[in-house]
């Protein structure tokens, strides 16, 4: 008797807490399904390799006496949709600077040029769907530096005004850790008149943990630039090993090659060849 009152009772009290709870796994479920299919802090993760990204860190040629220093930073402040199941929608602000110096030995390092990137972003991940979206609208500048100056004070070459603005759509896939992405930039308003106002884009990712607080992270950006209608392909790579040291913060460490027109305005006629080694402070 006490035994079927015992089970009688475990049976009530399982089925209330499985109505109560039900609604709650759902939507936890629903929550996972969206996380995987997403799998990052941010609806749309950055390409690892493209060169026009937010990062704050350097890059050492190793075949010419050249460095590149990045620092900028790319921030969410807006989130019309949360992560739920109707997607996931964030909004931001981007704000960059790529800077070519040049050693020289004794720690001096004259700056040759320094392109400014300002604007806009917004980033969707579709629910339960591996497909997400982000778009930038911005403007960006080139500027020659005294580091081109001789002993006059004169630059050489001459500068010139470099200026464009532009939007930029990537549509990018989750395939467990690889995320291939495509997409193109369209330049509405650009200072010279001759580069051509479309630049395909296509590029593949990997983000894979490989031990305890390290991460593999490598990537292939390609673009094709043209000129007067002559078009270029731009090939940019890296490959390293991110170190989560506290608070999610990191310090990546890898090998960058780039091979194309160069991403330099000033230079936007040049080609550019390069491997390197290169440090970035991920906050």
């Amino acid at each position: 008797m006490r035994r079927r009152l015992a089970r009688k009772l475990l049976s009530e009290v399982y089925l209330v807490a499985l109505l109560r709870v039900a609604p709650i796994g759902v939507a936890a479920s629903a929550a996972a399904a969206l996380a995987a299919a997403a799998p990052a802090a941010t609806p749309f993760r950055a390409p690892i390799a493209n060169p026009f990204e937010a990062r704050v860190g350097t890059l050492w040629q190793i075949d010419e006496k050249k460095l590149r220093l990045d620092i900028g930073a790319s921030a969410d402040v807006l989130e019309p949709i949360e992560r739920d199941s109707s997607g996931w929608m964030r909004i931001g602000a981007d704000f960059m600077t790529w800077t070519r110096l040049r050693s020289e030995g004794n720690l001096k390092f004259p700056v040759e040029t320094i392109d400014y990137w300002f604007g806009v972003h917004a980033t969707y991940a579709f629910f339960e769907s591996p497909w997400h979206l982000r778009l930038r609208i911005a403007h960006i500048s080139s500027h020659m530096v005294d580091g081109l100056a001789d002993s006059d004070g004169t630059i050489s070459p001459k500068p010139f005004v470099y200026s464009r603005e532009f939007v930029e759509l990537l549509a990018g896939y989750y395939i467990g850790r690889v995320r291939p992405y495509a997409g193109a930039t369209f330049i509405w308003t650009r200072l010279p008149k001759n580069p051509n106002p479309i630049i395909p884009q296509a590029g593949i990712d990997l983000d894979m943990p490989i031990a305890d607080g390290y991460q593999l992270q490598g990537g292939y950006d390609f673009k094709l630039i043209g000129i007067d209608g002559v078009y270029a392909p731009a090939h940019a790579a890296q490959v390293g090993v991110k170190a989560v040291l506290w608070n999610d913060t990191g310090l990546y460490t890898g090998i960058y090659a780039y091979s194309g027109r160069s991403m330099h305005g000033m230079f936007y006629t040049a080609f550019d060849q390069y491997i390197g080694l290169g440090l970035q402070f991920i906050w």
